[in-house]
């Protein structure tokens, strides 16, 4: 009995460390865009309080998928011996141990590490598949609205910007979104690379007008001023 105490001692510290660096790891990729690192942080850090907090009561195959999540975390962030992969090998055996995760249990934000493997991968029409998956079975505004800002990046890489602005329109469209600044912005950005700086400088005020505390409100004036 002890040493089952002890195993499941070790795994929760060891889920609890490593959803706290994920929470580390979206910070400083996402330190650009103060809004979305305030709101990724949040919903991981409930992610932490959740499986720290029921994995003492895991069955067998919740156990399973526990252990194949946290192992698809440390390769996706180049944790221990995961350091010694190359990157793409990384994003690759790291998407293999999201999708047997997901294959014991279907947690949506699953799906959105497995989309973020698959964009890695430059396998962007799969990583949009599976945003869209996601899309279809969380009713988590900040799962859809990462989904959609995500969605939106992908498209910018295969060069559909109208796309990407729909994505960027759908994520505007998400109810009690934080968000909505960033959409925007970008969506001012693409029309603005497209050619079109009347829309462009429509965004931009709407943004100003419409979120006034937005950090990006400065960014947007200083936009405006060069029309």
């Amino acid at each position: 009995m002890p040493r089952v105490i002890k195993k499941r001692v070790e795994k929760k510290a060891a889920g609890e460390k490593e959803l706290k660096d994920t929470v580390g790891d979206i910070k400083e990729k996402l330190k650009q865009r103060q809004r979305i690192l305030t709101y990724a942080a949040g919903i991981f850090i409930v992610l932490v309080t959740l499986v720290i907090g029921f994995s003492v009561y895991f069955t067998t195959n919740k156990s399973k998928a526990l252990e194949s999540e946290l192992e698809g975390y440390r390769l996706y962030h180049g944790e221990y011996e995961a350091k010694a992969i190359s990157p793409s090998d990384r994003y690759k055996k790291s998407l293999e141990m999201f999708n047997k995760a997901y294959s014991y249990k279907k947690k949506p934000y699953l799906l959105l590490y497995m989309a973020n493997c698959n964009y890695e991968l430059g396998n962007y029409d799969e990583a949009i598949k599976t945003l869209q998956r996601l899309n279809s079975q969380s009713s988590s505004p900040q799962l859809i609205s990462l989904s959609y800002y995500k969605m939106a990046t992908a498209y910018l890489k295969k060069d559909k910007k109208d796309d990407a602005v729909k994505a960027l329109n759908n994520l505007y469209a998400v109810k009690d979104s934080p968000l909505k600044d960033i959409a925007l912005m970008e969506m001012g950005k693409i029309l603005e690379s497209e050619g079109k700086p009347g829309e462009a400088k429509n965004k931009y005020k709407e943004l100003m007008e419409k979120f006034p505390k937005s950090v990006l409100v400065n960014e947007a004036k200083a936009k405006l001023e060069k029309k």
